[in-house]
């Protein structure tokens, strides 16, 4: 493979890209346990709150499952990864379809805990692999496959939802299971990391003349540059997640009809989707400061908007924020997946990609305690006032950040100049 013509790597990932982002669309499906819940919590006879506490579990062991995820990868390659993959969605679904009546703790184990190990490492291995393709254009794939994720649960969670009056909640998620899996196992068999010199082809400027990634000498962890990002993350994923799961509810608190607050869920997570897209392109075209900046003002928007709402009542305000706070959530992801590349080479990006994903496990902690903090559910407003300075908190710390990047990027530089004398 490594003596493939630039023609012949630009069709090859094309071909990758459109079928990771396929395999992306189904494996989302496991966000949509918005959708799922009121179902599940019907045909099991489960307790609605205690239902609801699956989703919590299925973020962290997705956080667990990326980084795992890395690690398989490194032993058994993408294939065995992959299959990993589509064996633990398969028992995530199809368990808790055929075992979960009546019974919370394997709606826990199967959905909350299988499936999200499953989502996770198929995630990670799929960006990770895919993205190398793209050393020239790493915003924009991100972008791409971020997309098909994120519509995953509004495209295929929609059509899953609506055959379960006519099939049953356990023919459905069985169905689910087997078809999720077989796509996985098929990218599997068709996904390959891209040649060495990948980089020397589709981006000679950023390459050496030995290959030498000098971002591959660099921890993740052990780099302030990573934290500082973090905490950016950690904070519009949280104001993501406020927004996100409790949408509907949320609407109807301000005015809106209990119609149009379902179809404002689905809204969102277009906006959600697309945003990938155009925060992928303005990466690309900008840096990860501007982009990072970019998201979030639109997080500031997107809160002051939510409390300008609950506190007129005017619901104009209710979905221009929730429109802009779905895209900020959306652009997460995509950031996260271009700077842990660009920052860290290719040589342990699965690895610092699930590292830079964790910030989801704890966007959703600080969520939870923000909202017990102030009354949760009996005082939303409270809620996205905290949330309202958390993001101009965590729109000023695009501020050191800058430095930090610019100062790395000088190191980079520096060092990449040095391997090529």
């Amino acid at each position: 493979m490594s003596d493939l013509t630039v023609s012949q790597i630009k069709g090859r990932r094309r071909l990758y890209l459109a079928l990771s982002t396929l395999a992306l669309l189904f494996l989302g499906l496991i966000y949509a346990f918005s959708m799922f819940a009121g179902p599940i919590t019907s045909a099991f006879g489960l307790d609605k709150a205690a239902v609801a506490l699956t989703f919590n579990i299925m973020m962290i062991t997705f956080c667990i499952g990326a980084v795992v995820g890395s690690q398989i990868d490194a032993k058994m390659g993408v294939r065995g990864s992959l299959i990993v993959a589509a064996v633990l969605f398969f028992l995530g679904f199809a368990g808790t379809g055929l075992f979960g009546d009546g019974n919370i703790v394997v709606l826990y184990l199967f959905y909350g805990t299988f499936g999200g190990l499953g989502v996770g490492i198929g995630y990670n291995t799929i960006v990770a692999t895919t993205n190398v393709w793209f050393p020239d254009k790493v915003g924009f794939s991100s972008g791409v496959l971020m997309m098909g994720f994120g519509l995953g649960s509004l495209v295929l969670g929609t059509l899953s939802v609506n055959l379960i009056p006519s099939f049953g909640l356990g023919t459905v998620f069985a169905a689910i299971g087997i078809v999720t899996a077989v796509v996985v196992f098929a990218l599997a068999l068709l996904l390959n990391r891209p040649p060495a010199t990948i980089v020397a082809v589709m981006a000679p400027e950023k390459a050496t003349a030995s290959g030498y990634d000098p971002g591959d000498e660099d921890a993740a962890l052990k780099t302030p540059a990573f934290y500082v990002y973090w905490i950016w993350a950690i904070i519009v994923i949280a104001i993501g997640l406020a927004t996100i799961g409790n949408c509907a509810s949320d609407a109807q608190l301000v005015g809106i009809d209990a119609t149009f607050a379902t179809l404002l869920v689905g809204l969102v997570s277009t906006c959600n989707g697309l945003a990938r897209i155009v925060i992928g392109i303005v990466y690309d075209k900008t840096n990860v400061k501007t982009t990072m900046l970019i998201d979030g003002l639109v997080a500031v928007a997107a809160t002051f908007c939510i409390v300008g709402a609950f506190v007129t009542g005017i619901s104009a305000l209710y979905i221009a924020g929730t429109f802009c706070c779905g895209f900020c959530y959306g652009g997460v992801p995509v950031v996260a997946s271009a700077f842990s590349r660009q920052r860290f080479g290719s040589k342990n990006y699965p690895l610092n990609l699930s590292l830079a994903n964790f910030a989801i496990a704890f966007g959703s902690l600080l969520n939870i305690v923000v909202s017990s903090a102030v009354g949760g559910a009996e005082n939303r407003l409270a809620v996205f006032a905290v949330m309202a300075v958390l993001s101009v908190a965590a729109t000023i710390n695009v501020l050191p950040f800058s430095k930090i990047w610019n100062r790395d990027m000088a190191m980079l530089e520096k060092r990449r100049s040095s391997a090529s004398q």
